[in-house]
């Protein structure tokens, strides 16, 4: 989602200039590349250009392609492919050794797909967008539905797997799954959340902070997206938040557990050792309240030997990235198969 944000700030920035542009977005990839589905370029007619494609091996040749797009005002997709590791062939040495489809769009008063990006970069729920990859134009159907039955299918399954797909289907369709930004709520104002939040706003991801305001330093203030009262009742979260217990005081931790009750937060990070988070769940469990144990990491953070306040914001960081992901947080050179 920061890489969106970044392209539409940019592109109204450019637009105002009466620059003409085109999205160049990643539709398919088959085996290996630096960039997935979804990955997005956004260019000038005069060559300027934000986002990317790929790792840098594709970026040039689709610079060209692009100005090319604007000047005739039609889209293209292009197909690189590295598989056969011929030395000829754009991207070979450079880290990317598979197949990558990427269609090209000039951007149009009639066809502006950056424009329906600004109405999804907001919302708390999955959106799914339907490109054609003839003309380019992309729809919004996250709260629609299709007089085309097999569009239906499609969509649906796209937002089942949680996956983007391309298919031939109705002339070549990209059916893109876009998740929310992951948003951040750090319970405490100590200065330990200040790298954590630092590197959470580089992430892209929501970062609020739930703490007595007359306590929060201008530091967290200047980083945080929001900054909400500790005496607030509720906490609204979704499917896509996570809750970071970092007060430094027991009771304090016992409080806030008390009240993320009943929500289906996917994780919830507790600082201090393992027999620290046993004495917290055993409490709660005295007074009948129930939160899942399997949500709950304490001590929060990945196994890296972390010492200092901005290590372990990476280790938890990485934790909470791996978690959301549904994957162990192991090393990749031990892990069999594709890493995507």
């Amino acid at each position: 989602m920061k890489e969106i944000k970044s392209i539409i700030e940019t592109y109204d920035t450019y637009k105002a200039q009466g620059l003409k542009m085109a999205l160049a977005t990643v539709v398919n990839v088959e085996q290996s590349s630096y960039r997935r589905s979804g990955a997005r370029m956004l260019i000038t007619e005069d060559g300027n250009w934000i986002g990317g494609i790929s790792g840098g091996c594709l970026e040039g040749d689709t610079l060209k392609k692009a100005k090319y797009a604007i000047i005739k005002q039609k889209s293209t997709k292009v197909t690189y492919d590295t598989r056969d590791g011929d030395p000829d062939q754009i991207g070979v040495g450079l880290g990317c050794n598979g197949l990558i489809d990427v269609l090209i769009s000039p951007i149009t008063d009639n066809n502006n797909p950056v424009e329906v990006l600004r109405a999804i970069v907001t919302r708390r729920e999955p959106s799914l967008l339907v490109t054609d990859l003839q003309d380019g134009s992309t729809v919004d159907y996250t709260h629609m539905d299709s007089s085309d039955k097999t569009l239906n299918t499609l969509i649906t399954r796209v937002k089942t797997k949680g996956r983007s797909h391309m298919t031939n289907e109705n002339g070549g369709l990209f059916i893109e799954f876009i998740a929310p930004a992951i948003s951040v709520y750090i319970f405490g104002s100590s200065y330990d959340v200040i790298p954590l939040a630092t590197l959470s706003k580089e992430l892209g991801w929501n970062t609020i902070v739930i703490a007595n305001p007359l306590k929060v330093s201008k530091g967290i203030q200047k980083i945080a997206t929001h900054i909400i009262p500790a005496t607030n009742a509720t906490i609204p979260m979704d499917d896509y938040s996570v809750a970071l217990l970092m007060s430094h005081d027991y009771k304090t931790d016992e409080q806030n557990l008390i009240r993320l009750q009943g929500q289906n937060i996917p994780y919830i990070g507790l600082l201090g050792p393992q027999k620290r988070r046993m004495k917290l769940m055993a409490a709660l469990d005295e007074q009948n309240i129930k939160i899942n144990s399997q949500n709950l990491y304490g001590p929060m953070g990945l196994d890296t030997g972390a010492t200092t306040p901005e290590e372990i914001s990476v280790s938890i960081l990485a934790e909470i990235r791996s978690v959301l992901s549904k994957r162990d947080g192991g090393q990749l050179r031990y892990r069999l198969g594709s890493i995507h």
